[in-house]
């Protein structure tokens, strides 16, 4: 019940649709705005393994907790701050600050249901909490940019409040020690000459491939999302249209999250992944066909739509191969593998967008995809059959 709250509360991420024109009110120029995002960036990717590696050692709700109370700090002092040297450099803190909380707070999710032998219900819980926070963000930006016409700090003492309590409701949250740091030092070394005790079952390096298969079809969905923009307006499509479709793009993945429940009553995980693959090539396909913009703008959605239900189901699988001690180090690993694939899948989209009509741009996209697809299906069915022997030995 308090995981569930610290989602919610969590997400009431005012600032997230005007943070930028918060520092333009500040008077920051566009080249110091600039400045603010890349330290933002740069500190989210130099952080993003040390502190799953902390996250470890100090217990993952703790690495959480220590996320909320830095955004909470993060949000008083923007409120308050008019030096733009202070201002800047806080994007250092809310970059290092979301770094504490990815990874950790999934890992925690599972370690919550792990104890209770319900780890198979991850999939389930996790996607049901998704929706909740993807609908609560959608809501608090508006929110937010509401409230900003009022008082732009009011923004900033609400999210810090909202943080906050996030931290408060992790520590109503108990649980027992990791079951692995009680292992004697002969059996520690035993599991580390396992390569490292990182991943329970055969093989690793199929374990690593999928991960990475995966994290670039993950880059090239992303970066296919933020082109978006650029799509729509080529084609001839309003600005107004375009505001609105990524405005209501958050409501239309907490549509996904909660389908995937419905899902999983009809096929298994296995299958859900394989035909997602395959139903967003369809749907990228469809992209290059159709002519009428009203249909293209409907089938983007859709396509926006899919890998939000292929992430779901990627991310639960990754879950059920991580031995505990490590997890929230592993999936830090992973959340930087998936955001250095978008950064570099969205820089390569964004040169060669320019040089090809959108026709070409978006089949050339779907052979990368179709292409990634089997390597991905690949893997999988490898990972499959690796836990089934060990399963059965």
């Amino acid at each position: 019940m308090y995981y569930g709250l610290y989602a919610f509360i969590s997400s009431f991420v005012l600032t997230r649709g005007i943070f930028l024109l918060y520092l333009s009110y500040r008077g920051l120029s566009a080249g110091e705005i600039a400045i603010y995002s890349v330290i933002l960036n740069a500190m989210t990717a130099f952080c993003e393994v040390p502190t799953g590696i902390l996250g470890d050692k100090i217990g993952t709700r703790n690495s959480v907790m220590l996320g909320c109370i830095l955004l909470s700090l993060h949000a008083v002092i923007m409120a308050n701050a008019h030096n733009h040297i202070i201002l800047i450099a806080m994007g250092g803190i809310e970059g290092a600050a979301y770094t504490f909380v990815s990874g950790s707070d999934s890992a925690l999710l599972y370690e919550i249901l792990e104890e209770g032998e319900e780890q198979r219900d991850y999939l389930s819980v996790n996607s049901k909490l998704l929706a909740i926070q993807s609908i609560t963000m959608g809501i608090m930006i508006f929110a937010g940019g509401v409230i900003a016409k009022y008082s732009w700090e009011t923004v900033y003492y609400i999210q810090g409040l909202a943080m906050f309590i996030s931290m408060l409701m992790l520590v109503k949250i108990t649980k027992r020690e990791k079951k692995n740091f009680t292992l004697n030092k002969n059996n520690r070394q035993k599991n580390f000459n396992r390569w490292k005790n990182y991943i329970k079952y055969d093989s690793k390096i199929v374990f690593l491939m999928f991960v990475l298969g995966f994290s670039i079809c993950d880059g090239v969905f992303c970066g296919y999302y933020n082109m978006n923009q650029l799509i729509f307006s080529k084609i001839g499509i309003n600005v107004a249209i375009i505001g609105t479709f990524f405005s209501a793009s958050y409501f239309i993945n907490s549509a996904s999250y909660i389908l995937v429940n419905y899902i999983l009553r009809i096929i298994n995980r296995k299958q859900m992944f394989v035909y997602g693959l395959l139903l967003q090539s369809i749907i990228l396909l469809a992209l290059v066909v159709v002519s009428d913009k009203r249909a293209f703008l409907v089938i983007s959605i859709i396509a926006c739509f899919v890998p939000e239900i292929i992430f779901t189901v990627a991310d639960s699988v990754i879950q059920d191969y991580i031995i505990s001690e490590y997890r929230a180090t592993i999936l830090s690993i992973v959340s930087m593998v998936r955001t250095g694939m978008t950064a570099i899948c969205y820089g390569g989209m964004g040169s060669m967008f320019d040089q090809v009509s959108v026709k070409l741009f978006l089949l050339g996209m779907n052979i990368l995809v179709i292409v990634l697809s089997i390597i991905s299906w690949g893997f999988y069915f490898k990972l499959n059959e690796g836990k089934k022997e060990a399963d059965v030995s």
